[in-house]
């Protein structure tokens, strides 16, 4: 894993029980935090008020997004979401186009031995890595 979990430096609401977290060194990860929501009794008045759920804020010292009080989650708990649905997300991508590793390293630019990290969920993916794959994506539609 990489040696520091770093705390958050901002955090906005984006789409359905999304969070879009910017950490300390400006890395900017979504994390879909429904699953984590729903698990837990407590966080229901999230789960149904979206006036609340975008009430969302960073908490002290960068350590947790909290709405209220009573509500929040730490920031190692959503960096190791960030870090399972961004290898979850890379994984899903590379398979549905039926590529190695190598391939899609290659397609994006990207190391093979980064690839591995990330479809590993040991480091965070690169917000420029998601946003190349979409590229891809895009140019070959074009095509």
């Amino acid at each position: 894993m990489q040696a520091e979990q770093p705390n958050i430096r901002a955090v906005r609401a984006g789409s359905g029980r999304q969070l879009i977290v910017t950490w300390k060194g400006s890395a900017e990860s979504p994390v879909d935090v429904l699953p984590h929501l729903a698990r837990y009794a407590v966080f229901a008045p999230l789960l149904n008020g979206d006036l609340l759920f975008h009430r969302a804020h960073v908490g002290d010292w960068g350590w947790s997004v909290q709405w209220t009080e009573a509500l929040e989650i730490s920031a190692d708990t959503l960096w190791r979401l960030t870090l399972e649905q961004g290898a979850a997300w890379l994984h899903e991508w590379r398979t549905t186009r039926g590529m190695t590793q190598q391939q899609a390293a290659q397609a994006l630019g990207v190391s093979p031995r980064m690839w591995r990290y990330y479809e590993a969920g040991t480091h965070l993916l690169p917000k420029t890595v998601r946003l190349a794959a979409i590229g891809l994506d895009v140019q070959a539609r074009a095509a």
